[in-house]
């Protein structure tokens, strides 16, 4: 008699395939964290870089005119009225020579004003285009931005209010700002003396130059800007009024959507009044550059990165100490801690 001899084929059986799937898919749990984390680090890294660019432009730019550029210029008859805000150009359309895009700079018909992108103003449309430069990779809005879209603002540090409580919000000047953007105007006294680095007396490394915000997408995120808030004395007061609001302004839709654009709402500015990822704030009855308190923000989960005067980039909490923060976005309050 001839005994069989049946041999194993090879394969797996039914329960050692599914083993190998479960392990294969624990090892991509386990992995799929760790490459968005790396992944999310590179686009900090790139956003940080961007920021570094464009301070070091506001260097050449001061090295060619004596001072940084001004972020907000009034209409052609100098009113501070908001139907002129439409002709106000940013710091970042002064920087383009300086960031190898004279081309746009010198085809650009200043009296036409800038493009903002479907709200007002359709001249100038080749300032439409998408600078990399003014966006962060991290961004994880571009509904309202388009094209022109920017994720970066200029520090206004902490406007007229006073972290000491000594001047009262109503009896203070509105566009004295203390960070270090500079407002300019065709207006007697609603003008900012240009910001130099001789008119730093904090230090360059000590003061914010810019930092991040999110494209205003509206309700769905702490960015979306309040409007019916009433100020205070202080910068502390001036922060606890904004939390206290849930209302939101019909405007929200406008920050981000053209970079050429310098007025705040646009998100020409950044303010040191609220912490990195909290919300904004916008005086409505008041509409003026001083009574907005725009927070900077970003597509990072836990901060934003800050760029300081002197070129270099820093990476600030959202926990950070509100005096810290207070303190790095002025240039001129001499405060014995600058540093987040």
């Amino acid at each position: 008699m001839v005994k069989v001899i049946r041999r194993r084929t090879g394969g797996f059986t039914l329960v050692e395939l599914l083993v190998v799937i479960a392990i294969i898919g624990i090892l991509i749990a386990l992995l799929l964290p760790a490459v968005q984390m790396a992944r999310e680090a590179a686009r900090r890294s790139q956003c940080g870089n961007n920021l570094k660019q464009i301070v070091l432009a506001t260097h050449n730019y001061h090295d060619t005119h004596g001072a940084f550029p001004t972020s907000t210029s009034w209409a052609r008859d100098g009113l501070p009225d908001p139907r002129d805000i439409i002709n106000c150009w940013s710091s970042k359309f002064r920087l383009l020579p300086y960031i190898e895009q004279n081309n746009l700079y010198e085809r650009t018909n200043l009296l036409q004003g800038p493009y903002t992108n479907g709200w007002g103003n359709q001249y100038n449309a080749h300032l439409s285009v998408r600078l990399p430069i003014f966006n962060c990779p991290s961004q994880p809005y571009t509904i309202n931005g388009g094209q022109a879209n920017f994720t970066y603002a200029i520090n206004q540090g902490t406007s007229h209010y006073n972290p000491d409580n000594t001047t009262p919000t109503a009896t203070a000047s509105y566009n004295r700002h203390n960070g270090f953007a500079a407002q300019n105007s065709q207006s007697v006294g609603s003008s900012d003396a240009p910001v130099t680095f001789g008119t730093m007396p904090d230090g360059s490394s000590n003061t914010a130059a810019f930092s991040e915000f999110v494209l205003d997408i509206g309700t769905r995120d702490l960015n979306s800007i309040v409007y019916n808030w009433a100020g205070g004395n202080s910068t502390l007061e001036v922060r606890n009024s904004c939390l206290a609001q849930s209302a939101y302004s019909e405007r929200q839709e406008m920050r981000g959507r053209g970079w050429s654009w310098g007025g705040h709402l646009g998100g020409e500015f950044y303010s040191h009044v609220m912490l990195p990822k909290e919300k904004s704030c916008h005086s409505f009855a008041g509409d003026w550059e001083a009574d907005v308190c725009m927070a900077a923000n970003s597509g990072h989960p836990d901060g934003v990165n800050v760029a300081r005067a002197d070129g270099s980039v820093t990476f600030v909490s959202k926990t950070v100490d509100k005096y810290s923060w207070w303190a790095f976005g002025t240039r001129i309050g001499r405060e014995p801690n600058k540093t987040p």
